[in-house]
């Protein structure tokens, strides 16, 4: 049989790759590391592995510079949100006023 009178098969869009790190994939990641600080999540979310993350980082400086950044944002909302949580709201923050006594109030 030859390709003459074998039957057109519809051709199939290619997989995406997934053992790759493309711009794309590493700005995303970048991204999502900043807002939770969490590797493995960031990294799974972009379709790559914790390891593959930390491979990238020793082998790419520029890519270690940015998630230094990434890291230290995170950070830095973390501490915010902390922040926020002791804050007391100005409403509750009033010193409650002690209960008038019976006694007290009968003198009124």
């Amino acid at each position: 049989m030859d390709d003459a009178s074998s039957p057109p098969s519809a051709a199939k869009p290619p997989l995406p790759d997934n053992t790759r790190w493309t711009g794309a994939k590493a700005a995303a990641f970048l991204k999502l590391l900043a807002r939770s600080g969490k590797v493995a999540a960031s990294a799974r979310a972009v379709g790559m592995s914790r390891q593959a993350a930390y491979r990238l980082r020793d082998r790419a400086p520029q890519f270690a510079a940015l998630w230094k950044r990434a890291m230290a944002e995170a950070e830095a909302q973390r501490a915010s949100a902390r922040r926020t949580r002791k804050a007391v709201h100005p409403l509750l923050a009033r010193t409650p006023q002690p209960p008038e006594s019976d006694a007290s109030a009968g003198q009124r």
